[in-house]
């Protein structure tokens, strides 16, 4: 006894067929996993700040710098990496110009070399990205203290343009000296950033490009 006809049969090989090809085209297609950066010849980068200015949350003190510039080279360039693996090293850092309502002319020595990644898909021409190993020590008459953490951000290669967002950046060190405690700073204290930098490619580099892979 045949439980199909031949045309029953036939209708469906049809159907699983369709349902097979629909499901391939309900998959999410595969996201990608790297990223790859390039800034010309020179492979070099120049980040500009922009009304660059550090607030520690809980003592409610901010901190603004006139000139808060990071500057440096992209590593491996044109070479395909995991997002969060460093993109770049920003070893010179040059800030002047930082005030402090309370305690006045403020000098920001950034410390260490800064790193910066991307770590994850764009939309558009935005990335999520990162500087990271960021740490500076803050000196004013009175106080001095470290500071250290990430800073996340976006980079628009368009415009070029980092602005940054969520900061894991921490007081590290006990403030030093009698202003401290008027200024209500203590180790542990979460540090916020404002403004932008703008890659403004220095002689015999291009701006700063970002790939998947």
């Amino acid at each position: 006894m045949k439980l199909f006809s031949k045309r029953t049969s036939s209708g469906l090989l049809a159907a699983a067929a369709a349902v097979v090809t629909t499901m391939a085209l309900a998959a999410p297609a595969h996201a990608a996993t790297t990223y790859t950066p390039d800034a010309g010849a020179g492979d070099k980068v120049n980040f500009v700040g922009s009304s660059v200015s550090f607030r520690a949350v809980q003592a409610n003190q901010t901190l603004t710098c006139s000139t808060f510039n990071l500057a440096g080279d992209v590593v491996s360039p044109s070479t395909s990496r995991a997002y969060g693996a460093n993109g770049g090293t920003l070893g010179s850092l040059t800030s002047s110009g930082c005030t402090n309502p309370i305690a006045g002319n403020t000098t920001v020595t950034p410390t260490g070399v800064w790193g910066v990644t991307v770590t994850g898909d764009a939309t558009g021409t935005t990335w999520p990205a990162k500087l990271t190993s960021v740490g500076a020590t803050v000196s004013a008459a009175g106080c001095t203290f470290n500071v250290g953490g990430d800073l996340a951000g976006t980079f628009n290669t368009a415009t070029q343009l980092f602005t940054p967002g969520a900061s894991t950046i921490k007081i590290t060190s006990t403030p030093s000296g009698f202003l401290c405690p008027i200024l209500g700073v203590a180790a542990g204290q979460d540090i916020t950033v404002s403004g932008s930098w703008t890659n403004t490619p220095p002689a015999g580099s291009g701006p700063l490009t970002i790939t998947n892979p």
